[in-house]
């Protein structure tokens, strides 16, 4: 596809040769742990036709799984959905990436059926919530990785349930349960669509660098590496 095409050009701007450098100029010992979250409930299949929310959901995860093809050393990287139905639908673990396209494919195939047949319903918070615990792992202090990440994609249909974004705001910048006081995972959203301007409006309220509007597919590259290159040392 174009996107991924894209990307692959580029390989993400934080691509180097040689041996990955961390703050100071020292090597990175483990890699960067990021959970990507989406969403996978109704409105995204139901509404597809009038924005094309689902197609742009399934070509970002495309785009996450192609790009970091061969760069396990610097990313170790998860992919779960949620849905009415549940907050977690796993779709890609830790350290077991699709190698294949029929892999990569089966990954967007489930990501299609969840949307299709859920209930209504909204699990973001408890989606984000719990992505924020599992990607520490076992490394609640920290030594699991170089650095925690969650990206949660979604189609910001949140206040039809309820969900404000102040709520969404204090999910985003709560610390997960259990962690060490010195261990913070950052946590970013992107919006693929809106009705009217919920979308933009949770962007401003969740402040500058959290929260990303991409209604054009043709955005996806720059807002990935936007968000990954403020990593350290990447």
């Amino acid at each position: 596809s174009k996107l991924v095409d894209g990307v692959a050009g580029e390989r993400f701007v934080f691509k180097k040769r040689g041996v990955p450098e961390g703050e100071g100029g020292n090597p990175i010992k483990q890699p960067k742990r990021i959970r990507f979250v989406m969403d996978c409930s109704g409105s995204m299949y139901r509404f597809n036709g009038q924005d094309g929310r689902l197609d742009r959901s399934l070509e970002a995860a495309a785009l996450i799984m192609e790009s970091f093809q061969g760069m396990e050393a610097r990313f170790d990287y998860s992919i779960v959905g949620h849905s009415g139905d549940r907050p977690v639908i796993p779709l890609v673990e830790f350290g077991e990436p699709p190698k294949s396209e029929a892999e990569r494919m089966k990954v967007l195939r489930t990501m299609v059926a969840h949307t299709q047949f859920t209930r209504s319903g909204d699990y973001t918070l408890e989606a984000i919530k719990q992505a924020k615990v599992d990607v520490l792992g076992d490394g609640v202090e920290g030594e699991e990785a170089d650095e925690y990440v969650v990206v949660a994609v979604s189609d910001a249909n949140l206040r039809r349930y309820g969900i404000s974004t102040s709520l969404l705001k204090r999910v985003v910048e709560e610390k997960p349960e259990g962690a060490g006081e010195d261990v913070d995972v950052k946590t970013y959203a992107i919006f693929l669509a809106s009705l009217g301007d919920e979308a933009d409006m949770i962007k401003r309220d969740l402040g500058a660098g959290r929260g990303y509007v991409c209604k054009d597919t043709g955005m996806l590259p720059r807002v990935i590496r936007e968000i990954l290159s403020g990593l350290r040392g990447v």
